[in-house]
């Protein structure tokens, strides 16, 4: 009689099984707070622009110092610092909303609420691709809803697009 072995595999494989869910739990909540992140950086270059304007350089200058100051921190060069303002033009809100959204009821369907709570279920790479590649709203939130439906990364996506 093997009992004692068949329960130490499935205690084996039980945590095995957590293990891998907290892993990707852990990720998921990187993931999400990076892009709050850039999303507030890129927030913080409109608001800048808006008030020094386009000539004062501000991306520039800020790549330069937030390199020095972080220099193991990596995404902080002059074209990322772009893309992160395009984020953050392009979904307004987003770090207010995507705090919220777990309290939100979306029984309404609110397109922005949707458009906040799938971009937090992409990674950078898929945002950049999407940014690059798909300036209308509704064709974006296609794309989005397609990667989290069908866990594509950022090459797949890059294939459907093109």
């Amino acid at each position: 009689m093997n009992l004692p072995q068949n329960n130490y595999i499935n205690i084996l494989n039980s945590l095995k099984e957590k293990i891998r869910f907290a892993r990707h739990k852990a990720a998921t909540v990187v993931n999400v707070e990076l892009l709050k992140l850039y999303w507030d950086i890129g927030n913080t270059i409109l608001e800048q622009q808006k008030e020094e304007g386009w000539g004062a350089k501000v991306i520039d200058r800020l790549a330069t110092d937030l390199r020095i100051e972080f220099p193991d921190f990596k995404g902080l060069s002059v074209r990322n610092l772009k893309y992160m303002r395009a984020f953050a033009e392009a979904y307004p809100g987003f770090g207010i909303v995507q705090t919220l959204s777990a309290q939100i009821d979306n029984a309404d369907n609110n397109p922005l609420i949707i458009v906040q709570t799938l971009s937090a279920q992409l990674t950078w790479s898929h945002h950049q691709l999407l940014l690059d590649k798909v300036k209308d709203l509704n064709e974006r939130m296609f794309y989005m809803h397609k990667c989290v439906e069908n866990d594509r990364n950022s090459d797949v996506l890059e294939k459907q697009i093109a």
